[in-house]
């Protein structure tokens, strides 16, 4: 028997393999310090927990409506009020299994075989295999000179086949903001040539530099006839990567188009993860702040530590609890780098090949204060000093 042409081609989530293989290793009781992982050590937002216990007692945790149920719509719908001072409508939103269904749901929604999805290196690494599992072609885009494109580097890498572009500001790995400028030009030039933009917002309240970048829903004059679509969810500003919830904005075409997708793959988000989302967005910028100011702390820890060492080059992260750094006057195979760190010091890093960029690292800060002093320390020492 053979296995499809997909299922061959796709390559496994690099990060969640390490986050695999760290575990493993702890199990075993090596000395491992985790700076490869993706979800905040924070605790969930008490009204969460409340949320779900009520939802609990009553005893009844069954199928909701495809796209979510009518209350945690509504909790959305003043969360983006209160954030964005935006107010979608019941049928603009889609509630999924986190933002990763959502990003899917779109793109078999929207992108045809044979179209081309422009994505902006370093991406998140998922991005170029779920354009690949539509039989999309994802077209990546390399910066030439920082981490963040220009507009004729993104204007050049599209044809008459783009359908579409994802935008992931504030961005994984690189913990960088795109300029409002940038993004105001990317929005005309695909309105005007009826390409769509999916903007990735998942880390949107985890800006830790005092900018505040104009929301996507800015860009949207009328939302039943736009391009854009808005993806979000509780994972990463609520510290919730296990309850699996995320949700889209869009048009109610596009939206109708995602729930159908939804229906046939997975029915419906789980009651009680909703239940516990929406004791989340209700808490708010509360909760929000003190994880925000948590990351600031941890952020300028690990920079502290990685000014320190010699041919390490870096562009400060604004967000996000991510760092992407070149330490290609060190090693330019990024995989060959990430696996010597774990052999040799025992610390997990994500080579940034898995990003669309090699020679670089992406190094997480949203482990305890300790393993970001530690693992960096660690990492100077072996690469500076030859030495433990």
């Amino acid at each position: 028997m053979e296995l499809s042409k997909i299922a061959i081609s796709l390559r496994p989530s690099a990060t969640l393999k390490l986050n695999e293989l760290a575990n493993r290793l702890k199990s075993e009781g090596k000395d491992i310090i985790h700076l490869g992982g993706g979800e905040p050590e924070f605790d969930i937002p008490e009204l969460a927990i409340e949320e779900s216990l009520k939802k609990l007692k009553t005893k009844r945790v069954r199928y909701t409506p495809t796209s979510g149920t009518k209350d945690f719509k509504k909790v959305i719908a003043n969360y983006c009020k209160e954030i964005y001072d935006f107010l979608p409508r019941e049928d603009n939103i889609v509630v999924s299994s986190g933002a990763k269904q959502c990003i899917y749901n779109f793109l078999m929604s929207c992108v045809n075989p044979g179209d081309e999805v422009l994505i902006m290196a370093p991406y998140w690494v998922s991005y170029t295999e779920m354009v690949s599992m539509v039989y999309g072609i994802p077209v990546v885009l390399k910066p030439s000179k920082s981490l963040i494109p220009t507009l004729d580097e993104i204007l050049s890498h599209t044809t008459s086949n783009t359908k579409a572009i994802m935008l992931n500001s504030p961005n994984n790995p690189s913990g960088l903001v795109y300029p409002d400028s940038l993004i105001e030009n990317i929005v005309d030039y695909c309105s005007r040539n009826n390409i769509y933009i999916l903007f990735d917002s998942i880390y949107d309240q985890l800006i830790i530099d005092d900018i505040k970048p104009k929301p996507p829903f800015s860009y949207m004059e009328n939302l039943n006839n736009s391009n854009i679509v808005v993806v979000n969810g509780v994972s990463k500003s609520f510290a919730m990567t296990g309850f699996r919830i995320g949700f889209s904005i869009a048009s109610n075409e596009i939206s109708s188009a995602m729930a159908k997708i939804q229906a046939q793959i997975t029915s419906c988000p789980s009651d009680i993860s909703q239940s516990a989302a929406t004791g989340a967005l209700k808490e708010g910028k509360i909760f929000i702040a003190k994880l925000v100011n948590d990351l600031r702390r941890k952020r300028d820890i690990l920079f502290e530590g990685i000014s320190r060492i010699k041919k390490a080059k870096y562009i400060k992260s604004q967000a996000t609890f991510y760092s992407f750094i070149d330490f290609s006057e060190y090693e330019r195979d990024s995989e060959k780098l990430s696996s010597t760190l774990i052999e040799k010091i025992g610390v997990v890093t994500v080579p940034g090949i898995e990003f669309g960029m090699d020679g670089y690292l992406r190094i997480s800060f949203c482990t305890s204060d300790n393993d970001i002093r530690n693992g960096i320390e660690r990492i100077r020492k072996f690469l500076d000093e030859g030495r433990l």
